[in-house]
C-alpha cells in the first residue's frame, strides 16, 4: 500500500507521542525548521527518525537528515522514495 501525505503526519502524531509526549505535533508548522519550534535533543530526533523509518519501511540515511529540516521536507523525502512513477503526492509548500 502506497503511502499518503495524511498517513505520515499520522505516523508522526503517534511518534510524538510516544516519543516526546510534551510536543504537541498539531501546533508545529510542517514548513518551519523543526528544531526551531520545539526544543529537542539528538536522542529523541533519532528515535523519531527511527521510528518513522520503522512504520514507513522507508530508510533515511544520516546524510539526508542532516538536509531534511522541516516535517514537510521528512513527508516529501518519504514519498518520493515509495511512490510509483508518475504519482505525484508531495506535500504543497
Amino acid at each position: 500500500m502506497e503511502l499518503q501525505i495524511e498517513d505520515i503526519k499520522n505516523y508522526f502524531k503517534d511518534i510524538f507521542r510516544q516519543t516526546a509526549p510534551e510536543i504537541i505535533f498539531d501546533n508545529i508548522n510542517l514548513n518551519l525548521p523543526l528544531r526551531d519550534q520545539v526544543e529537542i535533543d539528538s536522542l529523541d530526533l533519532y528515535n523519531i527518525v527511527v521510528a518513522l523509518q520503522q512504520k514507513t519501511g522507508v530508510y533515511i540515511p544520516d546524510s539526508k537528515l542532516a538536509e531534511l529540516t522541516t516535517l514537510s521536507e521528512l513527508i516529501n523525502y518519504i514519498l518520493k522514495q515509495q511512490t510509483k512513477a508518475g504519482v505525484n503526492n508531495e506535500l504543497k509548500s
